[in-house]
């Protein structure tokens, strides 16, 4: 089971990290103009982050393929004789990839040349296995390794000399307001329920959902479901709504949700509403809102989209 923890969360990196920032919002002493003032600035420090994120190295704007395995062997280069045709700076022939029994090893053509995590230097390498290890393997700007969405296998490929990595600046977004910032109480579910989510390849994947999120908008109730565990420090939360294929992302958009006090009491920034990396990409593999987190109404607050870069 893929969960959106492991693939949203932690395996980003400090990409994450920086991206679920919690907003440190005015201090009691700053009331009325100051407050919402001093609220607008932290938000915007928070794009300013989140653009940065995308252009480093754990960000998204640096993919430059995605390769799924569907034979016990591959190879990987440049040439067109390969299974699959790297960008024409790889090395016509790079080596070979071998999956068997949740493992993948790596064969260099080239000894030497084709770096791999670790300073492995053996003419067959572990590069992958479902246990939990994963090494990168590099040739100039490109990097790749192995990732997993369901029963499924595939090579990420990223290049961090990627045109867009200079040109991409910005992100369209409505106006900053505070109201979109709203109080939720959270429900836990004994036991959390299971439910099965798409993504942007096809795929059908069980998703955790530990409880329920409940806010009142223009005065009326609406539920949000997170998907990961009830301990996560935040809670991942994919939203659809009345903007979504309009101003926004066809497929939706995210949400990072502190994790509730011990009265069950957090708060949903929806100007912190953000793109999915397949907004940004074809090579990602994003997440689509489940059926209960499809809301009626116009959430006109957060990243806006106007097509890839």
């Amino acid at each position: 089971m893929v969960t959106a923890s492991s693939k949203y969360g932690r395996g980003f990196g400090w990409f994450m990290l920086m991206l679920i920032l919690p907003l440190l919002l005015p201090g009691c002493t700053a009331t009325g103009d100051q407050a919402e003032a001093d609220y607008i600035a932290a938000i915007k420090r928070w794009q300013q982050l989140r653009i940065d994120s995308l252009k480093g190295p754990t960000g998204f704007l640096n993919l430059a393929g995605l390769y799924w395995l569907t034979d016990e062997v591959s190879t990987i280069g440049a040439d067109s004789s390969n299974t699959f045709v790297f960008p024409v700076k790889a090395a016509p022939y790079l080596g070979t990839v071998i999956l068997g029994n949740d493992s993948v090893w790596f064969v260099p053509e080239l000894p030497g040349q084709v770096k791999i995590a670790g300073g492995i230097t053996a003419d067959t390498a572990l590069v992958y296995t479902g246990s939990g290890l994963k090494r990168t393997m590099s040739f100039g700007d490109l990097h790749w390794f192995i990732i997993k969405r369901g029963i499924e296998y595939g090579i990420r490929l990223k290049d961090y000399n990627h045109p867009l990595l200079t040109t991409f600046n910005h992100i369209a977004t409505y106006p900053i307001d505070p109201k979109w910032r709203v109080k939720a109480t959270y429900e836990p579910y004994h036991p959390p329920k299971t439910v099965v989510v798409h993504n942007q390849v096809g795929m059908h994947l069980e998703q955790p959902v530990p409880g329920a999120l409940h806010f009142t908008l223009k005065g009326k109730p609406y539920t949000l479901e997170p998907v990961g565990h009830a301990g996560d420090e935040e809670y991942f939360v994919m939203i659809y709504d009345q903007t979504s294929g309009h101003e926004t992302y066809g497929s939706g958009r995210y949400l990072y949700v502190p994790r509730p006090d011990e009265k069950g009491v957090t708060y949903i920034d929806f100007n912190k509403a953000f793109n999915p990396p397949c907004a940004f990409t074809q090579f990602a593999t994003c997440l689509f809102p489940h059926e209960a987190n499809r809301l009626p109404l116009k959430i006109e607050a957060g990243e806006k989209y106007a097509g890839h870069h």
